[in-house]
């Protein structure tokens, strides 16, 4: 079966395939390697931002800057840019003038944040970086036993209704699908007893050797096993979480419920996985996270906000972008598993509540930020949970972008997912960042 996979993998993806092959075995370069392979890539991509795309040329000769680069530290002569800079870029059309005709053909694809940030961001990637990424992925796969013909559970945002020609590819490739949410179907999607039931029924079914998912999701799956003494009928070969803050309350207890070693990622939209355990990590009491350094350079600014550069993009290049992110770097570790990547030690700023309805079922936040998405008369939000039947929503107004009717839409769609609560909603002229810098959209104050 394994063979069978990777014949049609490389039939179907082959440029990933290659990728893969070349990741697998550029992750065990020595410091100096990664540094000259770094320096390497960021030639190329400074040399190509400068030459083909506007916004960065037009920036940095503001700037009076040079392009030349000689070291990785003349990186830090470029300026630090933000979503809200290449958002204007997009609009204004300075991206790649290789891509600009290009934009709605199959050599690119648009990705969306949720808008964790209070605001999702839209912007078009190309092939070119994707296969990159998906390369990457695949080498970090193996880290944790996922390999081709290795069936898996993913609990993820997507479709709620599975097609007869969705669940046909599902067991081909052997990867199934449980949707988290839905904003199509809110309350069929909530994480309710019942839906929790389903899945574990689903999951015995199957007997993935891997499961991957929400934290959140996967941490209300395992208390439900272990209240209600449930004894799954397999045990994965590892966990993987991702897309939330992972605690240690949360790793042990997922960790008893599917009797399994928990692994942990850290990336985003943009950047796809920015660091991601070891099996030597999840298991240690450390938990560091391996940087993916031969395809970002990865800095933090004086107050450790991350700013990361994407080696292989190109329609919309990211040199230096500020993520947002609160995190800790630590360039000189030596991890033991032998690899020699920078480590990310902790993340501070990347938590999304979920939201506790009075039933006892709960709602993730990424449901919200579809729902807002459908209004861009909003141009900013948060949404704090202050008691068990109160949800306080204060929003900021994009005037020249804002319609009546859409944002009532909004008010009804929230409404009803919060059912029992009483939703208000406060305009107001701006929304401050918490604690250290990182705008939290979502807050739930109730006792977990």
């Amino acid at each position: 079966m394994r063979l069978i996979h990777i014949i049609l993998f490389r039939l179907l993806k082959p440029n990933v395939y290659r990728y893969a092959k070349i990741y697998e075995k550029l992750q065990w370069m020595s410091r100096q390697e990664i540094r000259d392979h770094q320096l390497n890539r960021l030639k190329e991509l400074i040399g190509y931002a400068y030459k083909n795309v506007p916004f960065y040329r037009e920036l940095w000769d503001s700037y009076g800057i040079d392009p030349k680069v000689e070291s990785l530290e003349d990186l830090k002569k470029f300026p630090v840019v933000y979503k809200s800079m290449l958002q204007e870029a997009i609009k204004s059309g300075k991206i790649s003038q290789e891509y600009i005709g290009k934009l709605n053909s199959r050599y690119v694809v648009w990705q969306s944040t949720t808008g964790s940030s209070g605001e999702p961001f839209r912007f078009p990637e190309d092939i070119y970086s994707i296969n990159h990424k998906e390369g990457v992925r695949r080498r970090v796969y193996r880290w944790y036993g996922l390999d081709y013909g290795v069936k898996w559970a993913k609990f993820w945002r997507g479709e709620y209704r599975k097609s007869l020609r969705d669940k046909i590819k599902e067991w081909l490739i052997g990867e199934y699908r449980f949707c988290i949410y839905d904003p199509k179907y809110p309350l069929e999607t909530r994480l309710t007893p019942e839906r929790i039931r389903y899945f574990i029924n689903e999951l015995n079914g199957i007997k993935p050797e891997i499961i991957d998912g929400f934290v959140s999701s996967l941490r209300d799956i395992s208390l439900y096993i272990l209240e209600n003494n449930i004894s799954l009928d397999f045990k994965p070969r590892a966990v993987v979480t991702g897309a939330e803050m992972l605690t240690d309350n949360d790793r042990k207890l997922i960790s008893m419920a599917f009797r399994s070693i928990v692994f942990n990622r850290y990336g985003g939209t943009e950047s796809s996985i920015i660091a991601h355990e070891c099996e030597y990590q999840a298991r240690s009491d450390t938990h560091y996270l391996h940087i993916q350094e031969d395809r970002l350079i990865v800095e933090v600014d004086q107050n450790n906000e991350l700013i990361f550069t994407d080696l292989s993009s190109r329609v919309l290049p990211f040199i230096r972008y500020k993520n947002g992110d609160i995190v800790t770097v630590d360039n000189s570790y030596e991890c033991p598993c032998g690899r020699k990547f920078s480590v990310i030690t902790s993340i501070q700023g990347r938590v999304n509540d979920m939201f506790i309805l009075p039933d006892g079922s709960k709602i993730t936040s990424h449901m919200f930020q579809h729902y807002m998405k459908k209004c861009e008369g909003i141009a900013k939000y948060q949404m704090i949970q202050e008691k068990l039947d109160l949800i306080i929503v204060n929003w900021v107004r994009n005037s020249s972008l804002f319609k009546e009717e859409e944002f009532r839409y909004v008010q009804k769609l929230i409404g009803e997912a919060m059912k029992g609560c009483e939703v208000v909603w406060n305009e107001v002229q701006d929304i401050e960042a918490g604690l250290g810098g990182k705008f939290r959209q979502h807050i739930c104050k109730l006792q977990k």
